[in-house]
């Protein structure tokens, strides 16, 4: 008997540049009114927090919540704490894959009354979901506004919490490239290179299906196709294409799960932006898996080098980005995460150790285990 095949997309988007103008129609349509907005500090620093209330019109948030990115469930629980009190009903969540993340979880912590830290456990699942939320995403990258998953730091474990249920996922996203014209050099490479991690990831997980091959090659065709161009120029075609393609890696990835990346870019002892992570673990793993994907999905993993080169993007860690501690961090939190079984190839300590090697990590021989497991 074959496995089921089970696809799942729970969120309405609107997606076109231009498209945030659509705020206060779709808004309406939720029939809510208290809205909390969440958003990334950098991102209303920028300016671009101005440009979404704009398209409120007369509609005035309850409150506006901040988040630095890599937020922890304790930022979590003050938001939802706060919009709480404010009479919040809805939440509006602008940003990068943290605000987003913050959003989702504010929004379940509206809903369910009950404390964020304990949602990740299947066993102890929220007796409601969540209040209703729109997203905006302002990076190409984490695609979390199609998702039903939120992370969030928990420093008194090895890795971070993810939240993961149906009915998670934000009611509507607005895709509008009009808010990635400004994204510095730097984040637009490792939000797209996170994008395209999703669309990799999806290919080489043992639960893909005819579903997630199909968004996930299309997604990764449109990154290779138009990444060097959005870093070059800022064509806002190619911007609302690489926006698309983040959303359908992320509905890819959602269904099919992720693989060896992600498994070891979630340690909490490693504070380096989650984008570059994966953009650097990316080849490693690639080519760990290579010689058991099919000759298509061979032939993606061919054009990372060339992508590498054209945008300048060195896929090993600075000499300063990691210490011991944290490779050793990494290997354990892969070794026991559910991810690592879902990758193609299974991998054993050594094997993850040397893809860390391979990524520039500092793994001296002597941590290295002389028999696989």
């Amino acid at each position: 008997m074959t496995a089921l095949s089970v696809f799942v997309s729970e969120t309405e988007v609107v997606s076109e540049i231009g498209c945030l103008g659509t705020l206060r129609s779709v808004v309406d349509r939720l029939s809510v009114k208290r809205v909390a907005i969440v958003c990334d500090q950098g991102v209303a620093n920028a300016g671009l927090l101005d440009l979404v209330l704009d398209a409120f019109g007369p509609l005035h948030p309850v409150a506006q919540l901040f988040t630095d990115p890599d937020p922890s469930i304790a930022d979590a629980e003050q938001a939802s704490c706060r919009a709480r009190e404010q009479g919040a009903d809805s939440v509006l969540a602008v940003g990068g894959g943290s605000g987003l993340a913050l959003g989702k979880a504010v929004a379940v912590g509206l809903g369910s009354g009950r404390p964020i830290s304990g949602l990740a456990s299947a066993q102890n699942p929220a007796s409601a979901g969540p209040v209703p939320t729109v997203a905006i995403p302002t990076t190409a990258g984490s695609g979390s506004e199609v998702s039903s998953v939120f992370v969030l730091r928990d420093p008194g474990s090895p890795a971070a919490l993810v939240v993961r249920r149906r009915g998670y996922a934000p009611r509507v996203a607005l895709l509008d490239a009009t808010l990635l014209s400004s994204l510095p050099r730097d984040p637009m490479i490792f939000a797209a290179l996170d994008s395209l991690s999703h669309s990799l990831e999806a290919l080489w997980a043992r639960a893909a299906s005819s579903f997630t091959d199909a968004l996930a090659k299309a997604a990764a065709e449109r990154v290779f196709a138009v990444l060097p161009t959005c870093v070059r120029d800022r064509d806002p075609r190619s911007l609302q294409m690489l926006l698309e393609a983040s959303a359908m890696a992320n509905l890819a990835c959602g269904n099919s799960g992720l693989g060896l990346v992600h498994a070891l870019s979630i340690a909490t002892a490693v504070r380096l932006p989650h984008g570059y992570q994966n953009g650097v673990l990316l080849p490693a793993v690639a080519a760990f898996n290579y010689p058991f994907v099919s000759p298509d999905i061979q032939a993606l993993i061919d054009r990372l080098a060339p992508l590498y080169d054209k945008i300048e993007f060195r896929p090993r860690f600075a000499h300063d980005d990691l210490d011991g501690t944290m490779v050793d961090a990494m290997v354990d939190v892969a070794f026991n995460s559910p991810l690592h079984i879902n990758n193609v190839r299974h991998a054993g300590r050594r094997d993850l150790c040397e893809i860390l090697v391979r990524a520039g990590a500092p793994v001296s021989e002597s941590k290295q285990p002389t028999v696989r497991d």
